[in-house]
Order: C-alpha cells, then sequence, then structure tokens
C-alpha cells in the first residue's frame, strides 16, 4: 500500500488481486465477522459493499453514513473512506479496476456526481437477494474461468449497474432536479464525455442550447458552484488521479487533456491545487517510498 496525499494510504487493485489470488479486473470477496478500516484510505478502484447485517458507520470523504441491515455502498476510485462496524453476517464486495469501470460508467443511468451524492442506498430483502445473486455470479465465473469469462463478467456488472441506479430512483432525492430541470443532467453527461476537449461553460451552453449566464445560474442554485467550477473541478480531480495512478509523462497527460502548452496545464493545475503537476507527482512519489 503506497502513501498518498496528506499521508493518506492508497490502496491499488492489485494488492487485493495477490491477497485473494484472483487476477481478474474485476474482483469479489466475501467476508464475516469484524474487519475494520480505521485508517482512511484511497482505493485506486470503484468498490461495490453489500451489508447483510452490520451496526456501525462509514466515512466516505470526511462525509459520515451509517452502517445498517441490507444496505449497498459505493466507493469510486480516488475518494478517501473508512469504517467501523459491528456484524454477525455476511459482507459481499466487488472490487472493479478504474479502466474497466469507466467503461462501464456508461451504462449508469445518472451522471456520477449524483451515486458520489448518494453512496448508500436502503434495500429491501428482495432486492437485496437479487443484487447477492448478481455478486455470486462474478464468484462463480472467477472460480471456473471460461473462454467467455470477460464478456460474461462485464454483462453482470451492467445489469449490477443498472439495478444500483433503479434503487438510486426510488429514493428520490436530488432527481427531482433533473426532472424540473433536465437540462442540468444533459450537462453533467456531457461533462464526462467532452471534458478533456472543452473547458469553456459556453461550449457546453452552446450544445445545450442555452445561455451561459443560465447554466451558471442553475448550478449555483442546485449544485452550490459555477459551471465553471464544476467543469474545472471534474477535470483537475481525472488529472490528479492521472498524476498519481500512472506514470505517464506529465507532457502526455497535458495533451490528453486537450492542453497546447504544458506552461498553461502547469498554471491550471496550480491554479486549483496550490501545486504544479511536477510537485503534486514527486509529492506523491516521496510519500509511497516513505
Amino acid at each position: 500500500m503506497n502513501k498518498g496525499f496528506g499521508d493518506i494510504p492508497v490502496r491499488q487493485i492489485d494488492e487485493i488481486q495477490k491477497q485473494l489470488h484472483l487476477y481478474h479486473d474485476i474482483v469479489y470477496h466475501q467476508m464475516k465477522g469484524m474487519y475494520a478500516i480505521q485508517t482512511p484510505v484511497k482505493n485506486d478502484f470503484f468498490t461495490l459493499i453489500l451489508f447483510e447485517k452490520a451496526e456501525g458507520k462509514h466515512v466516505i470523504n470526511g462525509r459520515e453514513y451509517p452502517i445498517k441491515d441490507m444496505q449497498l455502498h459505493m466507493v469510486f476510485a480516488g475518494q478517501i473512506h473508512h469504517w467501523e462496524y459491528k456484524s454477525t453476517a455476511n459482507i459481499y464486495q466487488i472490487f472493479v479496476h478504474r479502466e474497466v469501470f469507466e467503461r462501464l460508467e456508461g451504462f449508469m443511468q445518472y451522471p456520477a456526481l449524483v451515486y458520489k451524492k448518494k453512496p448508500v442506498t436502503e434495500l429491501n430483502i428482495k432486492d437485496f437477494q437479487k443484487l447477492v445473486r448478481e455478486f455470486q455470479d462474478i464468484r462463480d465465473e472467477l472460480r471456473s474461468p471460461s473462454p467467455v469469462m470477460n464478456e460474461i463478467m462485464y454483462s453482470k456488472m451492467k445489469i449490477i449497474i443498472r439495478n444500483i441506479s433503479r434503487q438510486l430512483q426510488k429514493n428520490g432525492e436530488y432527481f427531482d432536479i433533473y426532472e424540473s430541470h433536465p437540462v442540468l443532467f444533459d450537462f453533467m453527461s456531457l461533462l464526462a464525455k467532452d471534458f478533456k476537449l472543452e473547458r469553456t461553460k459556453k461550449y457546453y451552453a452552446g450544445i445545450l442550447g442555452i445561455n451561459a449566464n443560465y447554466l451558471n445560474v442553475l448550478c449555483k442554485k442546485y449544485f452550490e458552484k459555477t459551471a465553471t467550477e464544476i467543469i474545472h473541478s471534474h477535470i483537475v480531480d481525472k488529472i490528479q488521479y492521472r498524476l498519481m495512478m500512472t506514470d505517464e509523462s506529465l507532457k502526455d497527460i497535458a495533451f490528453d487533456f486537450g492542453f497546447q502548452s504544458y506552461g498553461y496545464f502547469s498554471g491550471f493545475i496550480k491554479n486549483y491545487t496550490g501545486f504544479t503537476p511536477k510537485q503534486l507527482r514527486e509529492s506523491y512519489l516521496k510519500k509511497g517510498n516513505e
């Protein structure tokens, strides 16, 4: 386990794979009893957790969520989390490599921002058991590999993601916003697709067929951020992840994100983080070697 910024350990999926002797990019793990994560950790992969019977707390990105029976918890790559709980029953987990999840993300019914705002979902027994069966189908595929295993597991993950979307929709929270102002849903979906190439609210407003100032007003009212802040925050988050989790050259990352010069790229990152891309990566590497 490497050390990340602020001495937060970074847990990588290859550690999980080696520990469980499962070397697929989608990994199933079931545990029973106590397994506290008392020290905050940042994962470099997407995690789904089903708590069958438990009581405690799960802190995700600084926000505390109660752990209860028959819940689904989601932790996205790059988020910091830790938990404590009392348990007498099974806990089911699926770990998904970030690159695989980026492909699956397109099957989410709503923008990732919605799922991150609502990372814990209460389930009834029928829906809980349905998800457990999907998790266990992935377990069975890992136990008995076949030539079509990748396709089957990928299909199973699509089913799970769609089920999660349906569960979130039942809650109603946040979704009233998108029903009342579907342009915000379109904006977040468009941002997830075009963020590497476009960084201005004018571009997104133009594609959506609305005035840029109107987009700004909606974002401020419902997300408490300007449209530009949302765009830049999304881009910086993706770039920081690449700086920490890959060994790609800084110039290649800058080019991939549509920056025409390294100087502009460096200044953009420093404006939002207080550090240049080089300083961020050096800080990460230094702490990872401590």
